[in-house]
């Protein structure tokens, strides 16, 4: 029993604090999911800088980032404001779905905090008929024993009951 305890906090630790990662490549957009200001945004705002992608997705771009809304016009790629209904990972997968269409993009970078990798992975494919790229932010290592029950509740539930996007 405690083996097998043992082995399911291994393995969860692995998928939230060390998940699958891809490096970044040329892409049409990137988006920095919601959460974990300004790690996420900052590390979105580089990749961008440096030219993986000629527009960022923000969500909820006025509350993340009113400094790169006031300056967007020296900025060197687009500025999109995506607000997700509802205000979840469940909500930005289908927001990105939707923008994704309408901009018809084949390639997207997701930025997000490391402990959302797995997860994001797992919502974001379910709803975005996109190629997705999953780069990680980063994330607090203090807070890890928290990003793990949390993390772990979450899966659960969009691997369960929330398995549409």
């Amino acid at each position: 029993m405690l083996v097998a305890f043992g082995g399911t906090i291994a393995v969860l630790t692995r998928l939230i604090a060390f998940p699958r990662a891809d490096p970044p490549s040329q892409a049409d957009a990137i988006i920095a999911l919601d959460g974990d200001r300004p790690r996420r945004v900052r590390t979105a705002v580089a990749l961008a800088s440096a030219g993986y992608a000629p527009a960022l997705v923000l969500v909820a771009a006025d509350n993340a980032a009113p400094e790169l809304i006031a300056h967007s016009a020296a900025l060197p790629f687009e500025l999109v404001s995506l607000t997700p209904d509802p205000p979840s990972t469940r909500g930005e997968a289908r927001g990105l779905a939707a923008l994704t269409t309408r901009r018809d993009w084949s390639d997207i970078i997701v930025v997000t905090s490391t402990f959302h990798v797995t997860r994001a992975r797992l919502i974001l494919r379910r709803a975005v008929a996109a190629d997705l790229t999953f780069v990680p932010a980063g994330m607090n290592r203090r807070h890890l024993p928290r990003h793990i029950a949390t993390e772990t509740a979450k899966l659960v539930l969009a691997l369960t009951t929330r398995r549409r996007p």
